[in-house]
């Protein structure tokens, strides 16, 4: 797989020729006055740590990608279409996950770069001091987990490769065939599933499928459904969700400890219509990329649009992963099956939005809290390196404009063929405008239908509820539900909703902050017809960013518009225009906070939580080589709600904001002396950087 040394000959010539550099070198220096000179100890101790040097940086793991050219990236539902490649597809992943854990190629290793078990990966060190190497909230987020994908996917090819060569002779070519173009897929939670299927293929639900081995067909373990550690969870994770139960769990019930995918299919099904909506006004508001791509807050001004494609990123994470499984807590979310498909739809959206939003990028801005990589108060911008993507067996690492372009790693999406906005701006009123057919209980799987929308019309407005909050308030995620129905009394959800639970029992562990309310581990509250959507603060399994009481401040929307669509259909709302909208909204509109153990909180005892009924004026387009134009949101103040105070935000020493400065007007520093190492074919090899 990987190369983790070179022969002994191949180094005795470098070392050589590091030789002569360093009398080439020594001879430059007396032209100049040094106070002192290496002894001859001294000498020898650096040709050492040189020796320990270069045969480190010859094994370490580059990213490249898969190696066969340019190939797109499918929907999965795509990719299951040609059924050999699908075939290969499933046993790569079997073979990937089973690799030893010693291995740095390996699933276990790879997804621990995300997060836990919290160590270097491929010598990359831990300056930061803490934590894993993702950097969420931050500027970085989206650029960073694109030569992630690329390593996964590399991997991935490798073991689609051996998997080819275990089958015999006479059948290679066929697999060979279905190698060429192998891509990871991508899972689009926002598009309209085809009619009669549930909105999560079975592909990532089925706990088991059928696949053809040499040997000839067999039943396997799906390796889309789950990943599995062993027996027991390794000591050096040091925690894992449901008491360290050693599978990936997908919004668990216990008793016995599992999955409910089912649940989380249902949940998906009555949420898809809220993350479409999000990402049509985001890929509508035009804003700058480095603005849509992080939910940082502060980055943007107060009247654009507050959502961004992480913050979306967030909730489906909280809602896979429910109160106890893996995919709500950052540090081991990587681990489950689903943090692939689902970050490799993010990556595609943003590399539409880059389309979309030509000639912006990632802006600058402050690193939040301490990382594996980076400590807190760095500013990073798009020239910062993205440790610990090499890109070369020199030392080089990727910074985000190296990767700007995604064929440079590979890959290209059916939307980004063309490199053409309009085709992006196409696909995107195709897949997400506002108008499909309307859900029934068949598509929901039982679950109350929701009201897909229409498409806008002269004189509509958007509405949302914006919340800000602390990502890392909680010891895991939590969540903010929104209803649309007679406003409940302390706060609570509307009392025709569900009460019975779901698999499960009270909760017995008291909230942070906040009073026991009437949530429940198991308690499903999206199964209503006053739901609209929800919001997901995407946490860590420890509470605190690590910066003492600095918050790490994040923004989302939970879009109210296609609810409020159907209630002017039913004659209850006489527009959407805010004179209409905001007086029906204060006597209707309601919200609870989940965390973790599902516990309710109260609103106002959550540190650092605001809410905020935000609108704007909506111009149709004209064609669908359009989108619409979203002119500025208001503040719709007498839509009163719990911790909807008006308050006054001041930056803090960690934010980012419009106005955080690059590292520097170039990018980064170069020191004057730069010292260039080559083989003894005189190819380049490396360079360093005196003073760095």
């Amino acid at each position: 797989m990987v190369a983790y040394s070179k022969p002994q000959s191949f180094m005795g010539m470098l070392l050589t020729v590091f030789l002569l550099l360093q009398v080439t070198v020594a001879f430059s220096h007396n032209a100049h006055s040094h106070p002192a000179h290496r002894s001859p100890a001294a000498m020898k101790a650096h040709l050492e740590d040189t020796r320990s040097m270069l045969t480190a940086r010859a094994g370490k793991v580059t990213v490249k990608g898969a190696p066969d050219g340019q190939y797109p990236r499918l929907d999965i539902r795509e990719l299951k279409k040609n059924a050999d490649q699908w075939n290969l597809f499933l046993l790569a992943m079997e073979r990937f996950q089973s690799k030893p854990k010693t291995d740095p190629m390996s699933y276990y290793q790879i997804a621990g770069i995300h997060g836990r078990p919290f160590v270097s990966w491929n010598d990359a060190g831990m300056q930061g001091g803490g934590g894993g190497y993702c950097p969420h909230g931050q500027n970085t987020f989206g650029s960073w987990h694109r030569p992630y994908l690329a390593i996964y996917e590399q991997a991935l090819y490798l073991n689609a490769q051996e998997v080819v060569a275990s089958f015999p002779r006479n059948q290679q070519q066929r697999w060979q065939r279905a190698l060429t173009g192998l891509r990871i897929p991508y899972y689009d939670w926002a598009a309209e599933p085809p009619r009669g299927e549930g909105a999560i293929p079975t592909s990532i639900r089925d706990q088991t499928v059928a696949v053809t081995k040499p040997q000839g067909k067999v039943t396997i373990r799906n390796p889309l459904y789950s990943y599995t550690w062993g027996n027991s969870l390794p000591s050096e994770m040091g925690w894992g969700p449901s008491n360290g139960f050693p599978t990936t769990l997908r919004r668990p019930v216990s008793n016995p400890t599992r999955s409910n995918n089912n649940a989380v299919n249902a949940i998906f099904g009555q949420a898809r219509v809220g993350w479409r909506q999000r990402v049509f006004a985001l890929f509508a508001s035009k804003q700058p990329w480095g603005y849509a791509s992080t939910a940082a807050f502060g980055v943007k001004t107060i009247r654009s649009n507050a959502d961004s494609f992480e913050a979306i990123h967030d909730d489906i994470h909280g809602t896979v992963g429910g109160t106890d499984g893996h995919m709500g807590y950052l540090d081991v979310a990587a681990f489950d099956p689903f943090f692939w498909l689902h970050h490799t739809n993010i990556d595609r959206l943003l590399t539409m939005y880059q389309l979309v939003a030509s000639n912006t990028w990632v802006v600058p801005g402050k690193v939040n809290r301490d990382m594996a990589q980076w400590s807190a108060g760095k500013t990073n911008d798009a020239n910062t390196p993205l440790v610990p993507w090499l890109k070369d067996n020199r030392g080089g690492v990727y910074s985000s404009n190296d990767i700007k372009e995604t064929r440079v790693l590979g890959y290209y999406y059916p939307e980004t063929q063309q490199r053409s906005a309009r085709q992006v701006i196409q696909a995107v009123n195709r897949l997400y405008g506002m108008g499909e057919r309307q859900l029934t209980k068949r598509d929901g799987e039982d679950a109350a239908p929701i009201y897909a929308g229409r498409p806008f019309q002269a004189g509509d407005y958007d509405t949302v509820l914006s919340v800000v909050g602390d990502k890392y308030a909680m010891p895991g995620s939590y969540q903010v539900h929104c209803f649309l129905g007679a406003q409940p009394a302390n706060g609570t959800a509307p009392s025709h909703l569900p009460t019975g639970l779901v698999n499960g029992t009270a909760p017995t562990t008291k909230p942070v902050n906040g009073t026991t309310g009437n949530g429940t581990a198991d308690y499903e509250y999206g199964f209503d017809s006053s739901y609209v959507g929800s919001h997901t603060f995407l946490g860590g399994s420890v509470a605190g960013s690590g910066n003492g009481s600095a918050p790490t401040l994040v923004e989302g929307c939970i879009p109210i518009t296609a609810a409020l669509q159907e209630k002017q259909a039913n004659g209850e709302l006489a527009s959407l225009h805010p004179d209409h909208v905001e007086p029906y909204l204060k006597e209707n509109l309601s919200y609870k906070i989940i965390g973790p153990n599902g516990q309710e909180f109260v609103p106002e005892d959550v540190p650092n939580f605001h809410v905020q009924v935000k609108s704007c004026e909506v111009e149709p387009a004209t064609s669908d080589d359009e989108l619409p134009g979203y002119k500025e949101y208001i503040e719709l103040p007498r839509a009163h709600l719990p911790a909807s105070t008006p308050w006054t935000y001041t930056p803090g020493p960690l934010d980012t904001t419009p106005d955080t400065p690059a590292e520097t007007p170039e990018g980064y520093c170069v020191s004057q002396q730069t010292i260039h190492y080559v083989d003894p074919a005189g190819n380049f090899l490396y360079e360093e950087v005196s003073g760095m």
